[in-house]
């Protein structure tokens, strides 16, 4: 019986284990997404700055073109401060959904004990309650026995006592 609840506990355990292999994927999955378009952001802001000491080098004097790179730039860098508090937010976010998965698993699984420990109490008692109900049934046959054997002595007895007694066939007593 303990090999059961050994048994039913680690499939229990290992569904557990595997639901939580699953979603720490998916994560891992979300943050390689994350990571990638982050250094995409970081290689095109590498590429534009690269393309603007390209264009200061060409055209040096010319205001004009420095100042329109100047404020390409400024775009650039306040699209990439919005991209970062995005991924910021995101992050976060992807933080506080862990944290709540931790607490509800953790919740789950506190509940499971309980009730594992509530069969384990049940399963008991029902093994009690079964075995003293064998033992009784036990002692019934054991009572069933001996009165059956009582009572074959009985009737050995009674036929072999039968046997002793002359029977009346009618020739006995008066002649008619």
């Amino acid at each position: 019986m303990k090999e059961v609840f050994k048994t039913i506990l680690i499939v229990i355990l290992a569904g557990v284990s595997i639901y939580f292999a699953y979603q720490f994927g998916k994560v891992n999955d979300r943050m390689t997404v994350l990571n990638s378009q982050d250094s995409l952001q970081n290689i095109n802001v590498e590429s534009f700055d690269h393309a603007v000491h390209d264009l200061n080098l060409q055209f040096v004097g010319r205001g004009h073109h420095i100042q329109e790179f100047q404020s390409a730039l400024e775009k650039h860098g306040k699209k990439l401060d919005r991209t970062r508090d995005q991924f910021d937010m995101k992050i976060d976010s992807l933080g506080m959904l862990l944290g709540e998965f931790k607490m509800n698993t953790e919740t789950k699984l506190a509940q499971l004990d309980s009730k594992i420990s509530d069969i384990s109490e049940q399963l008991t008692t029902n093994k009690r309650e079964a075995d003293r109900k064998i033992l009784d049934n036990r002692d019934l046959i054991r009572k069933m026995n001996r009165t059956m054997k009582q009572l074959d002595t009985k009737i050995k007895e009674l036929k072999k006592t039968k046997m002793d007694i002359p029977a009346d066939d009618g020739k006995s007593g008066k002649r008619r």
